[in-house]
């Protein structure tokens, strides 16, 4: 047998003889890796393009980078240096590496290049005569008097009449962008079809466009011009009604330093993470609202006042905050001005919708959140803003159609779409329900990390994004795009058969979102570092809140990646390392959202259910470890008592600024607690049942000491329970709900306090067995009149309670 001889690229320089010494091995020639980095990390195919096709797609070109022979990494935002060529002449099979690429490799260049020439040959062959489809089907090639009328439709120079020049572009469009050929429309006001509906048949057809156009010019001109549709003076009219006011919107509008409290609070909250409105052309249109002549006052305007308001409602701390039954009247107005809102939203034209109506729709989806209201709808509410986003080509790059869509409205939709995605994202992982958005193709380019500031409606050139480092309004955006094909295939992952993850794939996906989470930037969180020539009614840049989401969002998903493997750990010590991840990831989780509590910032809190899920996330993997065990967790107990108690505490504030609609899960909460107490010996278990009794109660009390007056305990309990507001109901069995003054709200101050006024009791061990026995004090006063705030106990903490 004859011994392969060492490669030319060896650092040996030379082949050895075939006859000379064999008392050293031959040394293996080392494959060349063409493949980018990203691409080999995920473990993907690879275009080897420069930046790759992949990479491009998941927002993240600038990740694309590529190891020459000589070992340096080329990234594609350094351009193209000189040690790139190596890499160059590598990728294409240039000199001398053409002999050391596989054949494999070598056939498939042969077979795209064939591919390349063909379709040039098809295009040249399709410029010159006119009538030629990329599918070879033609009838340009024949003679008839239709192909002769056909060249007629061509001006002298040979140049296409502008009115068969759509049919031609629709013809000759290739690959991605001839699905956008039926993408009509301008600015917002687009409708997108898919590639294969019923009109595509109507271009294929070649020649139909211009005989249908001559046919109507020579033999229907009479009956077009009688039928024929005024365009300017229908557009004209719709202007008209865009332009009215709404007397009953503005008669629910509070005084103006109460919005503009509540409109700075939204701004400074919310708006640094789901980018839904162009700040300077808001604040613009607000002060024109406000006009002594009123001429601004237009009813989309007054909607979009209004939904946002509604969002910052409960999250705005109020001087005199008042409870009516077990609803803030701080919730109860955002719930009154969501519902107007929403019903003027379906009533508006769903062909002439404007950027403002997907503005307003995208805040009422956020109101209905943070106020939660109609929680179970949460998901097929974020379904319904994606089905219409899709509808109007939202997740279609915009620059496509940049001769319709100017660079203003190109960036606003790039955001609208990247806000309905994150809705959609976050309500499939609550709900554990798969998202719209892992089988959709969709090309949007993420949204340009760029500042409000930067561009307006007349700006005709977009500025270069920032570095990543810069932090802006839309550095969240920006950066959670990156991650946003892990998330999607996470996503797939957990809502299909457990039974496809092994521990392996858990394995990997944890250090792809340990990986994803490193590469996330850390900007400077000096709140005090600001510009001094803002105005004071400026929104502030606050990197922690965008810093925070997109921590958690990602860490979000270790969770139930690893908690079937959490019980398992006595079978195979290898599954310690699940608990150990779970339990940091949970951990984490609230010790971000504490750094937002501490200083005054709730929207999160409010956005998101992560208190009460990393409360019980916490308390469950503890109570796994055996009792005396010195592993780490059970080391670091007492500390998760203290993050369970920062989670109730977080989840307190919430119930005292909105009230306690869901009392079920505040009631977890404290059991979870008390259960966790007794388990490492804390508290005795009648001790934990009757401390978490005695919060949960305490709570209701202090809802119950800030009722208004007309609930107050001096008055009589009406007959009637309160009931949430909702949207009005059909037909004449529909009761009279009375109408509840909501009493006039001053500008933030503090929280209001609570001083208990109610002395201990006698406690009667008969009434009570589950209390202490020892203690002949009750720590609360178990008052009948809890039944003021609709609390049925026995359904809450009784046997008949179930979890789902």
């Amino acid at each position: 047998m004859s011994v392969r001889s060492e490669t030319p690229d060896s650092e040996g320089g030379g082949s050895q003889d075939r006859n000379g010494d064999h008392s050293q091995p031959a040394r293996k020639r080392q494959r060349v890796r063409l493949s980018c980095l990203e691409c080999r990390r995920r473990k993907l195919s690879c275009d080897r393009g420069f930046p790759c096709e992949r990479c491009i797609k998941s927002g993240t070109p600038d990740r694309c980078s590529y190891e020459s022979r000589n070992g340096e990494v080329v990234n594609v935002s350094s351009g193209v240096p000189p040690p790139f060529a190596q890499l160059d002449v590598r990728r294409f099979g240039l000199g001398d590496s053409l002999a050391s690429r596989d054949s494999e490799v070598v056939r498939q260049d042969h077979d795209r290049i064939r591919k390349l020439e063909l379709e040039i040959a098809q295009l040249k062959n399709l410029m010159r005569n006119g009538g030629v489809s990329l599918e070879g089907s033609t009838i340009g090639g024949t003679t008839s008097p239709v192909t002769q009328k056909d060249e007629a439709t061509h001006d002298d120079d040979g140049a296409p009449r502008p009115e068969v020049q759509e049919c031609i572009d629709a013809s000759t469009s290739l690959g991605d962008k001839g699905e956008l050929r039926f993408f009509r429309g301008k600015g917002f006001r687009t409708r997108y079809f898919g590639p294969h509906n019923a009109s595509m048949a109507f271009v294929e057809l070649t020649g139909l466009c211009p005989f249908m156009r001559e046919t109507a010019d020579e033999w229907l001109r009479p009956v077009i011009m009688h039928n024929h549709k005024d365009r300017k003076r229908r557009r004209e009219e719709r202007d008209i009604v865009f332009d009215q006011r709404d007397l009953e919107l503005e008669a629910l509008l509070p005084p103006k330093k109460e919005i503009d409290a509540l409109i700075s609070v939204y701004l400074d909250q919310f708006e640094q993470v789901h980018r839904i409105v162009h700040i300077p052309t808001f604040r613009r249109e607000y002060e024109k609202y406000w006009l002594p002549t009123g001429g601004s006052r237009y009813a989309a305007l007054t909607a979009l006042i209004l939904s946002m308001i509604a969002v910052a409602s409960c999250v705005h701390t109020h001087e005199d905050l008042k409870f009516v039954g077990m609803m803030s009247n701080a919730r109860r107005a955002a719930e009154t001005w969501i519902w107007a809102c929403d019903a003027w939203n379906n009533k508006q034209s769903q062909k002439h919708r404007r950027l403002i109506h997907y503005q307003i729709a995208c805040l009422l989806y956020l109101g209905k959140r943070v106020n939660t209201i109609k929680k179970k709808r949460f998901w097929t509410g974020a379904g319904v803003l994606i089905q219409d986003g899709i509808a109007v080509g939202l997740h279609r790059e915009p620059s496509h159609m940049a001769g319709k869509i100017d660079i203003y409205h190109q960036e606003m939709r790039r955001r609208i779409w990247a806000t309905v995605t994150e809705f959609d994202m976050q309500a499939s992982f609550d709900h554990g329900l798969p998202t719209l958005v892992s089988h959709l193709h969709y090309d949007t380019r993420a949204p340009s990390n760029l500042d409000d500031e930067d561009f307006d409606e007349s700006t005709t050139e977009l500025p270069p994004s920032k570095s990543v480092s810069d932090y802006t309004f839309s550095s969240f955006q920006h950066l959670s795009r990156q991650s946003l094909p892990l998330r999607l295939e996470l996503s797939r992952l957990l809502t299909g058969p457990m039974s496809e993850i092994d521990y392996d794939q858990v394995i990997r996906y944890t250090n792809d979102l340990t990986h994803e989470i490193d590469s996330l930037p850390s900007w400077d969180m000096n709140l005090e570092n600001t510009n001094p020539n803002e105005h004071p009614s400026d929104s502030k840049k606050n990197p922690l809140t965008a810093y925070t989401l997109l921590h958690v969002q990602l860490r979000q998903y270790i969770v139930p990646l690893h908690q079937p493997y959490l019980k398992l750990r006595k079978e195979n010590s290898k599954y310690q390392y699940s608990e150990i991840i779970y339990y940091n990831a949970a951990r984490d989780i609230v010790l971000l959202h504490d750094k937002l509590y501490e200083q005054g910032i709730r929207g999160l809190n409010f956005l998101r259910e992560d208190a009460l899920t990393t409360c019980i996330n916490l308390c469950s993997v503890t109570m796994l470890q055996p009792r005396g065990s010195t592993n780490m967790i059970m080391i670091n107990s007492q500390h998760t008592l203290k993050l369970i108690e920062k989670c109730i505490a977080m989840k307190e504030d919430r119930l005292l600024r909105c009230g306690n609609n869901e009392p079920w899960g505040y009631s977890i909460m404290c059991s979870a607690l008390g259960l966790l107490e007794a388990h490492l010996g804390t508290k005795t278990s009648e001790e934990a049942k009757s401390s978490s009794a005695e919060r949960f109660v305490n709570l209701h009390y202090k809802l119950l000491a800030n009722q208004e007056t007309s609930m107050s305990m001096d008055h009589a309990i009406p007959s009637t329970p309160l009931r949430p507001m909702g949207p009005p109901m059909q037909g004449p069995a529909a009761p009279a709900v009375p109408t509840i003054d909501i009493l006039d709200r001053a500008k933030s101050m503090t929280p209001f306090r609570f001083t208990p006024t109610i002395a201990p009791v006698p406690l009667d061990t008969g009434a009570a067995p589950w209390l202490m026995p020892a203690d002949q004090t009750q720590p609360f006063n178990l008052d009948p009149s809890l039944e003021l705030l609709g609390l049925n106990l026995n359904e809450i903490w009784g046997d008949s309670w179930e979890l789902g």
